[in-house]
């Protein structure tokens, strides 16, 4: 091979590294808009079931603001998976309609009947209850009342989201991905796993292979903190630990599997901060999640997958858990 060969197959290699973590930073901004979605469900949910007083303005103030957020998410997916922005914001505007028509419902449109345990309260029939009641079916997000059957809601929506990202971010076909597997400079010294600095190495690869040791991520030290003892309980076979891609900084870590068979992906932020901490999960059928996750987490469930998350929790727990988790995939 030729010196201009190879200096076209060097900068090659390193265009699909800088595409990699750019992919992985728009990821982590996703995931961000996605996070607040969620806070929105909650903040919802508390109002309804605690001691507040709230008028119909606070409900459609939380409705618009799901919307817009959902808005949002829509956007950073279809950066992520251009191939489905079409057909992802065709739907989301089907959605801001729903939302307009929960609205003018005023709470007696899309259900009149409150939820059992929202039934209990006996004192909580006014419109503007009853308008959060069916927004919260609508969301379905944590705790909330089921919707009716017919009836689309902003989670499986979410839901239909996060696969279309998860199809462009993990396929076979993921170039940026592909760049990393051809690249031997991202494989850890003394580890059988493959290491991307999202700052750095975008701006050129390390000269010799990094010693994990030397890493300064919290979240990484934590998922590997544990990694010696027993054997995982996680039963993936098809998991093995050559097969896997961490992307990290100071405290953040987004962990992904390069073998093409499988699809799991963890992302967490560790910076110490309770409201912005969170570890994320997503898994096909193959991964089981049960024995991998410790307790805590908020699992949705569909056809094609699963994802999981904990949110508000203490740096403690945030430690622990990717302990456990390491544990269970590494040990």
């Amino acid at each position: 091979m030729g010196i201009l060969e190879k200096l076209k197959r060097t900068s090659a290699r390193e265009t699909g590294i800088r595409d990699f973590c750019i992919q992985t930073i728009r990821f982590k901004k996703f995931l961000e808009n996605a996070r607040s979605l969620l806070d929105g469900f909650e903040d919802g949910r508390e109002k309804f079931f605690g001691e507040y007083i709230f008028d119909r303005h606070y409900v459609i103030s939380l409705i618009d603001r799901v919307v817009e957020q959902l808005g949002m998410v829509v956007y950073d997916a279809s950066i992520l998976a251009p191939e489905s922005g079409e057909a992802l914001f065709a739907a989301y505007d089907k959605y801001k309609l729903a939302a307009e028509n929960l609205i003018a419902s005023n709470g007696l449109g899309m259900n009149n009947r409150l939820s059992d345990s929202a039934a209990a309260i006996s004192d909580r029939d006014d419109p503007e209850y009853r308008l959060l009641s069916d927004a919260m079916r609508w969301f379905n997000g944590k705790g909330a009342p089921a919707a009716p059957a017919d009836q689309p809601t902003v989670m499986d929506f979410m839901k239909q989201v996060f696969f279309a990202v998860m199809d462009a971010l993990d396929g076979p076909d993921n170039v940026a991905k592909q760049a990393v597997i051809e690249n031997s400079g991202t494989l850890a010294a003394g580890q059988c796993l493959n290491v991307v600095d999202l700052w750095k190495d975008a701006q050129g690869l390390p000269k010799t292979r990094r010693s994990v040791s030397d890493l300064r991520s919290v979240p990484f030290r934590h998922l590997l903190m544990d990694t010696g003892g027993e054997k995982g309980k996680a039963g993936q076979h098809s998991l093995k630990t050559g097969d896997w891609v961490a992307a990290i900084t100071d405290d953040q870590l987004s962990l992904s599997t390069l073998n093409s068979d499988v699809r799991f992906r963890l992302e967490t932020l560790a910076s110490g901060y309770e409201s912005s901490d969170f570890i994320f999960v997503f898994a096909d059928r193959s991964v089981n999640l049960n024995a991998l996750l410790p307790g805590g987490f908020h699992v949705e469930d569909s056809e094609d997958g699963r994802f999981a998350w904990n949110l508000d929790v203490s740096a403690k727990t945030i430690g622990d858990s990717l302990m456990v988790i390491g544990r269970n995939l590494f040990g």
